[in-house]
């Protein structure tokens, strides 16, 4: 737990503790209004009790007094008075609980039985006065009654009277609620100071330690000119002076080292083992990390012959880079890097000198890439692009030998209930726990796929009909028991869609969008159960048609609908550019988010007028923005390209007419693609992605790290920004290895003078930790919805912060 979340922590406390107090007062008064209501009705029931057991007051001399109890005539005009003139009812009945009077003619001289405790027969038997609910098919809800004993002048217990206080209860509970709402107005309010009180200090606190980090972390740089602000006299402010203090003798020490030993102090100091081979091949010469690398130190490594001690080298010595696995001394092995360059005198070879690079943790990384570009990062399992690829292989196996294959398209029932009710860590155990469930439901040689969200595919090598409704039955049985997450238990079905002998199908995606129509045609028959494909399943495309004739016209009807998504500048946390992304109006569903009409525009070619209306939104919308508000406006804006965009020949003509007739000016564009669409053709792609920036526009690369990433490709594009993929951010926090993957690739983008931004920033924690290792770009939930640009405009009431 850092600083700010201690000091946050101790206010939460101060806030959780007058919301506290506010809540007993709440309950005092509830409870004390309920009292005096139950008194007031007490002394009311026992004053008619007076009055029908000795007779009302006389109001003449010498009046004989009767009492009511005696004339049922006369008790039932009081009874009737109370009711009309004082909207009170009340009830009396003897000594055996016959009803003597009531407003209700029908039940006088019956036996009043609507109290369930007995409480009136209590009360006529020890003379207390008691309160309870009356109950009755007339009053399901129940009527708050009150019961006194009845007395006559020998102080002799004849009945009992009972009142309804209804009234006198809600006009008392009234009355508080007023208290009530103030107590709430005033300790909403001292929360509220609190809380502010508790984010500023901390903030300013937070701030001027997070300063002294950052030069911290700039003299481990070997940067010693960086000073930090000494303002204030508290321990702070002198730790800054000290600091500073310390950063001037570093400063000075380091002229006078390089002065000295210049030459020698770079060799030393180099990142890249160096070495120095005579004439005779062998090694004369050596630094630190060239030691450091073989293991042999540089004791060790001098007049040692350098092709022996070289992976692959031979003993020619011929230049050029080359790259293999050396084995060190103390049995480990490294993967390195070497580059040899010949020296020459007057025409004839002299030796060579070698750089020796440790490629190791490069290679791990390389490898970790496209790991999770094919497998998925919640369960392991492979991806549908790993899928795609296992079933295309196995498809054209099977046209060989005949062997029959099947595919397994899976959709949980009701998780979306679980993920909304329990929260979304308790979704992602079920999703891990249910692919546990599968893979050991089914046999050692079929793949089991997350394809995204709670849908998984299977494919099945091998399998017979009777093997494929087996199999499928099975997935039903281990998915349809109860999942305990979180201490709770959490009940979901599956259902399957069915495609056996997919050999008979073109290639893979169709054999997976068959088996998709399968698994809905499984969910509108009940769900759990699954469905084997068949051809008239097709009808159910027609709706997908239907939206793919109206999606044509969306743009000349004007249903495309612009959302921007800020990209915020850290550690400050304002607003430095926004992503221009796309939704559409649709006259029949509403609102539509991309997701559910772009893949359908990539498919039918749509998305290049797609593509080109976006372009010209959001460059007109920046535009305009900044000529009204220039100081909130975004200082960029970054529209995603799709592939079949970056194929036309004329694109950079588009994005030049999109920017000349707007006006905005080409730095504060960006255009994004994906690590899939640069790597199809590298030369194409890189001529293509060079004429765009010489108009001015940046490139970015987006979802860094979800296709089959090679860190080579990254030193032959030319690109601007890199986007680290939401999917690394999801499970940064508590992941080590996840968080020295992604410091990698963002210490990797800023040596490469990259723009690095983080997508998908969902949380607080998540955004303090790539603050902490040094990001200084992300966008996500977190920072900022998608929205439309009036309402991110309107929202905005700081300066943007220039990129960096």
């Amino acid at each position: 737990m850092n600083v700010r979340q201690k000091l946050l922590g101790g206010y939460l406390l101060v806030a959780l503790l007058v919301a506290v107090t506010a809540g007993i007062a709440w309950f005092s008064s509830t409870r004390s209004a309920e009292r005096a209501a139950t008194d007031e009705a007490v002394r009311i029931a026992q004053g008619i009790a007076l009055d029908v057991s000795l007779g009302l007051p006389v109001d003449t001399e010498n009046e004989i007094v009767s009492p009511l109890y005696y004339s049922p005539k006369s008790l039932d005009n009081y009874l009737r008075r109370l009711h009309e003139i004082q909207s009170r009812d009340a009830v009396v009945v003897d000594i055996g609980q016959y009803v003597l009077g009531d407003v209700v003619p029908e039940n006088v001289g019956t036996v009043f039985d609507h109290d369930l405790g007995d409480e009136v027969g209590r009360t006529i038997a020890d003379g207390r006065s008691r309160v309870f609910v009356e109950t009755s098919v007339d009053y399901p809800a129940g009527i708050k009654q009150v019961v006194v004993p009845m007395r006559n002048s020998g102080n002799a217990t004849i009945g009992a009277v009972i009142v309804e206080y209804t009234p006198i209860y809600d006009q008392l509970m009234t009355a508080t609620a007023q208290a009530q709402r103030i107590t709430l107005i005033s300790s909403a309010a001292v929360i509220l100071l609190v809380l502010v009180l508790g984010f500023g200090f901390s903030g300013s606190l937070v701030r001027r330690i997070t300063s002294l980090t950052t030069a911290v972390r700039t003299i481990r740089t070997g940067d010693y000119s960086h000073r930090v602000p000494h303002d204030g006299r508290d321990e702070i402010g002198r730790l800054a002076r000290a600091f500073n203090s310390m950063a001037e003798q570093l400063d000075r020490s380091a002229r006078e080292i390089l002065a000295k030993e210049y030459t020698d102090s770079i060799l030393a100091g180099a990142g890249e083992g160096i070495c120095g081979v005579d004439a005779t091949g062998r090694i004369a010469f050596a630094n630190e990390a060239a030691g450091r690398i073989t293991g042999l130190g540089v004791a060790g490594l001098l007049q040692r012959e350098a092709g022996v001690l070289l992976p692959d080298a031979g003993d020619d010595l011929t230049g050029g880079t080359r790259e293999g696995r050396l084995q060190r001394p103390d049995g480990t092995a490294v993967r390195v890097e070497y580059t040899v360059s010949a020296l020459e005198k007057e025409g004839r070879p002299i030796g060579a000198v070698i750089l020796l690079r440790d490629v190791t943790r490069q290679r791990d990384l390389e490898h970790d890439l496209r790991h999770q570009a094919l497998h998925d990062g919640l369960t392991g399992l492979p991806n549908r692009k790993l899928l795609l690829d296992r079933l295309d292989h196995a498809l054209t196996r099977s046209r060989v030998s005949g062997e029959r294959i099947a595919l397994l398209y899976l959709d949980l029932d009701g998780f979306k209930r679980v993920n909304d009710s329990l929260g979304h860590n308790a979704g992602d155990l079920l999703l891990r726990t249910a692919a546990e469930r599968l893979t050991g439901a089914l046999r050692p040689q079929d793949t089991v796929a997350r394809l995204g969200g709670d849908e998984f595919a299977v494919l099945l090598e091998a399998a017979g009909a009777a093997d494929v409704e087996a199999l499928a039955q099975r997935c039903l049985e281990v998915l349809s028991r109860p999942f305990v997450v979180h201490g709770r238990q959490a009940g979901v079905t599956v259902s399957i869609g069915v495609v056996p002998d997919a050999a008979r199908f073109t290639d893979a995606d169709e054999v997976v969008r068959n088996a998709d129509v399968a698994m809905y045609a499984a969910k509108d028959l009940g769900k759990n159960r699954f469905m084997v494909f068949e051809t008239r399943m097709h009808e159910q495309l027609l709706s997908r048609l239907d939206q793919e004739n109206r999606l044509r016209e969306a743009v000349h009807r004007g249903e495309l609908r612009l959302h921007l998504q800020p990209v915020v500048a850290l550690p400050e946390g304002e607003v430095s550019g926004a992503e221009a992304l796309v939704r559409w109006q649709d006259p029949q569903r509403g609102l539509q988010q991309p997701g559910s009409f772009i893949p359908l525009a990539e498919e039918t070619g749509m998305i290049i007028e797609i593509d080109r209306w976006i372009l010209m939104e959001a460059c007109r919308t920046i535009r305009q923005w900044q000529e009204e508000s220039p100081a909130t406006a975004p200082a960029w804006v970054s529209v995603n390209l799709s592939a079949v965009h970056l194929d036309l020949p004329d694109l950079t003509d588009h994005v030049a007419y999109a920017l000349a007739t707007t006006g905005l000016s080409p730095h504060c564009l960006v255009l994004e693609l994906t690590e899939t669409v640069m790597m199809r053709d590298l030369a194409v792609t890189s001529a293509r992605l060079e004429e765009l920036r010489e108009l001015g526009v940046k490139i970015a690369i987006d979802d860094f790290g979800t296709g089959y990433s090679s860190l080579g490709y990254l030193r032959d594009i030319p690109v601007d920004v890199l986007k680290i993929d939401r999917s690394f951010i999801t499970g940064l926090v508590g992941n080590g290895r996840q968080q020295e993957l992604v410091s990698a690739i963002m210490q990797l983008g800023h040596t490469l003078g990259l723009r690095v931004v983080a997508e998908g920033v969902e949380d607080a924690e998540q955004l303090a930790l790539i603050t902490v290792m040094g990001c200084r770009y992300a966008q996500g939930y977190h920072l900022g919805r998608p929205q439309p640009a009036g309402e991110l405009r309107a929202g905005l009431t700081v300066p943007v912060t220039a990129p960096r």
